[in-house]
């Protein structure tokens, strides 16, 4: 059970004007906690940061804060442990450890009994990590809906717009709940909560919100409900002491009402949550154009299906997934650049280990090619000049050949212009004495995936040199997973606590979709070793073969890891020309790509289709409409490895046809053939589909998967193969 809601809040120290990264950590009160307890709920929150930040705060009850303040001056070996955490190398990122009491008066700093690893003390604006607080919830809780292309959704007050506030959903757990309790507690003047005697409230369904922020206070008042719209026009301000709480709004119309229509006092009325604050009657606890700029950007044109509200919830017709069928607009920006110039020999092997690095990746481009291309050496010329600050004089680089390449590069253009020569320093070798005669920091690497290195840099950067240094961060090639997470690394490096912000380049930008531990090699590797010891029904295909049919599935998984599976044949598949995506990048050499390069541009094409804009084409599902793949994409683009390609970079949701009975016959029809002409080009890829079937990642109707999977295997059972090994794990 949780213990605690931690979230990462920014902020600016008010007494030096410095900016601080803190990790809060919210304890529930109502439910005993011990040392250990309080420890592990500790490392677990610091684990979540994507970098160390400058303070950990703790917040919760005075009571509890005693408590906790006691653990940490008590328990030396566990608190020493955990702030060894919070240094690396002698440094001590995380500077202070704070503890907040939290009561219906608000924030008071408790001693923690202990000295702080730095001598750096923080002023810290403690409410407004509060509110970061409240808006992570926000982010990571199903509170706001978006309708579906060509939907708005039809409010119960008749306002009509793209955006569904379910306040419910705020908070999931005790923790949560009780921190947005105290959050509304402290929305409210001091003391105003303590004196009413009655609560109005929109909706039962935030009546533990209230009751909470009731709790804190120590009032008793009743809270009476006017459902909605339903009672509205009947409100009237009581004589005794009163507050209004609103669930939600995406116009404020309701608090503009009941103030501007009813007499209510606007300092005794909030809503929850709102659209904005801005041009609102009473309070807004949580305005959304503070937790995302894009929930002001959802725009309607008149066109669209109204999904009619009724209370919390909304009336509409189930519809079938919307499929979606790759084409000239889901081409990326950079695609054909970098196959143009890492295509062929440039694209290392699917899953190996990236020199320096300890972990695998799907996709990466050789960090040396990208040092030694031409047309980069170009850019590198052109955009120093142009973008990177004349202060300059030392560079960082990641620590691997092509980074340190590009380092001496960038410090022969700077010695050109300047006549002076930067420092370099390698990562590792990054610290305060290296840095302490640096005027400005430029901070090169060679290929860049979400950026985890630049941003740990960024941040040793934070604690050896002034915020007011000039510092820029270049990169040769960006493979995000996302867009949008490559936008997310911009923003993170560029902004600080001064008027200015810091520099980002990059030459070429290719987001590849996912890059975890999720993907279908782990996926088939888990199959394999289920196969080791499946046991398929004796009816259904000899056991002498059925074992030899397992254990062929067994070793050409084994030896596919860093590829594909090959044809029924053995041999593996392969490229003709005409690939809609490739352009003229391969001309005359088609034979030279490898399958690592063509599953880089099947899998960018696909993400290309996520984060395309035009939302009738976008391969993304929202909270009413489900996407797939269109089957038309398999005969379209029917060489076998790039229907390979296509399978092993889908997401499972993408390739799922099981809610659309006409999709699922398509998809039946399809494989039906792929597997009765196995041994011949047009079913070269068959153990691509069956492995699809057999891992789940590709699903049809019941009675459609059996129909499939039944046929193929009458067909194959009379010898082993790995086809039927696949086949067999279907029914397994």
């Amino acid at each position: 059970m949780k213990k605690s809601y931690s979230f990462v809040a920014s902020g600016t120290c008010r007494s030096s004007g410095t900016g601080v990264d803190a990790r809060c950590i919210f304890f529930d009160d109502r439910s005993s906690i011990t040392d250990l307890e309080f420890f592990d709920e500790l490392q677990t929150a610091l684990k979540l940061s994507e970098t160390l930040p400058d303070c950990v705060v703790v917040l919760s009850s005075p009571d509890l804060c005693r408590r906790l303040c006691e653990y940490w001056s008590t328990s030396t070996d566990q608190r020493d442990n955990f702030m060894a955490r919070g240094a690396r190398e002698g440094v001590h990122y995380v500077k202070s450890y704070y503890f907040f009491a939290w009561d219906a008066h608000g924030l008071r700093l408790e001693p923690s009994g202990h000295s702080q690893p730095s001598s750096s003390s923080f002023d810290l604006p403690v409410d407004d990590f509060c509110e970061q607080g409240l808006r992570q919830l926000v982010r990571d809780n199903p509170v706001v809906q978006v309708a579906p292309a060509g939907h708005v959704f039809k409010h119960p007050s008749g306002t009509i717009n793209k955006v569904f506030i379910q306040a419910r959903e705020l908070p999931v757990s005790e923790p949560e709940l009780c921190f947005v309790g105290r959050s509304l507690c402290r929305a409210f003047a001091p003391g105003l909560l303590r004196d009413v005697q009655t609560v109005f409230v929109d909706t039962m369904s935030i009546y533990p919100f209230v009751r909470e922020a009731l709790d804190i206070a120590g009032a008793t008042a009743r809270i009476r409900s006017f459902h909605s719209y339903g009672a509205l026009s009947e409100l009237s301000p009581p004589a005794e002491p009163y507050v209004v709480v609103v669930s939600a709004s995406t116009t404020g119309g309701m608090a503009r009402k009941l103030c501007g229509n009813q007499g209510f006092d606007d300092k005794r009325v909030l809503t929850l949550i709102d659209t904005s604050a801005v041009d609102r009657k009473g309070m807004v606890l949580i305005p959304l154009d503070q937790v995302d700029e894009i929930y002001a950007a959802h725009l309607s044109d008149g066109t669209e299906t109204e999904i009619e509200l009724v209370g919390e919830h909304f009336s509409s017709k189930a519809k079938p997934p919307r499929s979606v069928t790759l084409g000239q607009p889901h081409t990326p920006k950079d695609l054909i650049r970098i196959l143009q110039e890492f295509g062929i020999d440039g694209t290392r092997a699917i899953n190996c280990v990236p020199p320096g690095q300890n972990a695998s990746k799907l996709v990466c481009i050789d960090a040396g090619r990208v040092a030694s291309s031409e047309k980069f050496h170009g850019w590198l010329m052109a955009e120093i000049p142009w973008s990177v600050s004349i202060a300059i004089d030392h560079i960082v680089f990641t620590n691997d050949v092509g980074s340190e390449a590009i380092a001496a590069l960038a410090a022969d253009i700077i010695e050109q212009a300047k006549g002076a020569r930067p420092t370099i320093i390698g990562y590792n070798e990054l610290d305060g004495a290296s840095l302490s005669a640096a005027q400005g920091v430029l901070v090169v690497t060679a290929v860049a995936g979400d950026g985890g290195l630049l941003r740990e840099i960024s941040r040793d950067l934070r604690e050896f040199v002034s915020p007011a240094l000039p510092r820029h961060f270049l990169a040769g090639v960006g493979l995000p997973q996302t867009g949008e997470a490559w936008e997310r690394l911009r923003q993170f490096l560029e902004r600080n606590t001064t008027h200015r912000r810091y520099g980002f380049s990059s030459w070429l930008v290719l987001p590849v979709g996912p890059d975890g531990s999720d993907s279908a090699w782990r996926d088939l590797v888990e199959l394999a070793a289920r196969a080791d010891i499946a046991v398929p029904a004796a009816d259904v295909v000899d056991s002498v073969i059925a074992d030899q049919s397992l254990t062929a599935l067994s070793t050409g998984v084994g030896v596919a890891y860093d590829g594909f599976l090959p044809k029924s044949d053995g041999t593996p598949l392969g490229l003709s020309d005409g690939f809609l995506f490739f352009g003229d990048a391969f001309k005359d050499r088609l034979a030279e790509v490898t399958p690592a390069a063509t599953y880089l541009a099947v899998s960018s094409v696909l993400q290309a289709a996520r984060d395309l804009k035009i939302a009738s084409n976008q391969l993304r599902p929202t909270g009413y409409e489900s996407v797939v793949l269109a089957p038309e994409n398999f005969l379209r683009f029917n060489d076998n490895l790039l229907q390979a390609c296509m399978l092993r970079a889908a997401h499972p949701s993408e390739l799922d046809y099981s809610a659309s009975p006409h999709l699922s016959t398509l998809m039946k029809e399809f494989l039906v053939k792929i597997f009765a002409r196995h041994a011949h080009p047009y079913g070269a890829a068959s153990l691509e589909f069956a492995a699809a079937l057999a891992t789940g990642r590709l699903k049809l109707k019941k009675a459609d998967a059996q129909e499939v999977v039944a046929g193929a295997i009458r067909n194959l059972q009379s010898q082993p193969s790995a086809l039927l090994g696949l086949l067999l794990m279907v029914t397994v």
